[in-house]
């Protein structure tokens, strides 16, 4: 399926890219910050789908649907979910909320294509020793050792993997897609925002987990939602040693 990008920031462009990249039925084909340039590309080459922005300055998404003359399908991308109805009534087959999960990228493709065709052989996050991120104003994927990561933090609309030997790398992925690739127990989510190495593990000093680098300990928060299967975990993971 030869899909094509609309959206005039560089950061959602590339974490499309990269999703895109992973799924073997689609094909990317063009990517433009320019809603005018995207949508004589859409008359003009009729590609299958179009993941498209909604708000951009020259043309709005919205308007784009409007104009667009060929059978194209349209998901649209958008950091407000105020226009979930606008889109569906217009014959967008899905809206996509920034910041964009791969889990739910896979689920509005399935619709453009049909669920009869599951999202198979998409290339993983991580193996075993390592994960791959997209790095931030880098237009490419960074390899970092699992072992070399200390501890991951939400911020915002990026992930930061704070690591033994580069410190703070900004990566452009969902708290979601790391957990799901980080292996428990050797990583182990303690808050809505963080996750810890366990070998990095200190000690715990009441609702905070002490970990350790090189140079300092640090305390991270332990939330109340994780806090049960936290310290069960650690109760396991001493029975086993």
């Amino acid at each position: 399926m030869n899909c094509i990008i609309i959206d005039d920031e560089i950061h959602a462009i590339e974490l499309l890219k990269t999703y895109i990249s992973r799924v073997p039925f689609l094909k990317l084909v063009y990517a433009t910050q320019n809603p005018i340039e995207g949508l004589t590309y859409i008359n003009t080459h009729k590609p299958d789908l179009v993941f498209l922005d909604i708000h951009m300055d020259e043309l709005s998404g919205p308007e784009i649907v409007k104009l667009i003359k060929s059978p194209s399908k349209v998901i649209f991308t958008t950091a407000y979910d105020n226009h979930a109805i606008e889109a569906y009534n217009d014959g967008v087959i899905d809206y996509l909320l920034k910041p964009i999960s791969f889990e739910r990228f896979m689920r509005a493709t399935q619709k453009a294509i049909g669920t009869d065709v599951p999202p198979t052989n998409a290339e993983p996050l991580a193996d075993k020793s390592s994960i791959f991120i997209k790095v931030e104003n880098k237009g490419k994927m960074l390899r970092i050792k699992l072992e070399d990561i200390i501890h991951v933090e939400g911020m915002r609309n990026y992930i930061g993997f704070h690591t033994q030997s580069s410190g703070l790398i900004l990566g452009l992925l969902t708290f979601k897609e790391v957990e799901e690739a980080l292996p428990e127990p050797q990583f182990i989510r303690i808050h809505k925002s963080h996750i810890i190495a366990f070998d990095r593990i200190v000690g715990i000093d009441g609702n905070e987990v002490v970990i350790r680098t090189d140079k300092k300990e640090t305390k991270i928060p332990i939330g109340i939602t994780y806090k049960d299967k936290f310290l069960s975990m650690i109760n396991e993971v001493g029975r086993k040693q």
